[in-house]
Formats: C-alpha cells, structure tokens, sequence
C-alpha cells in the first residue's frame, strides 16, 4: 500500500510495466504485480514525468507485496 499524492501518468506507467512483463514472458500474475507496483509507486510523486520509477524500485515492491 502507498499514499497516493499524484494519479497523474499511473495508467501509462501502468502499461509500460504490463509490456516490459510481456516482452519478458512473464506470467500474467507476475506481470500484473509488477505493473500495479510501478503504477502504486508513480502516484507518490508529483507530475508525469517525476512519477517514472526505476526498475529497481518496482522489483522491490512487487515482490515485497503481500499476496
């Protein structure tokens, strides 16, 4: 869970994640984490551009999150 500040870009961030878990051949739940991860992390930052996590960011959280 995270406190949301800004929504602003969460969907693209979201998508972006969903193909990267694609190109990689993950399965759909390994996949799924990882983009509802990067789209949580993206909403506690202002503005589109400033929301973008890095990869390390996101694998820490999606494999942190309970279940």
């Amino acid at each position: 869970m995270v406190s949301a500040i800004d929504t602003t870009g969460a969907g693209d961030v979201f998508r972006g994640a969903f193909i990267f878990g694609v190109l990689n051949e993950w399965p759909l739940e390994r996949t799924m984490r990882f983009a509802n991860a990067a789209a949580a992390i993206s909403c506690t930052r202002l503005g589109a551009m400033n929301g973008i996590p890095t990869l390390q960011e996101v694998s820490l959280l999606a494999e942190s999150a309970p279940l």
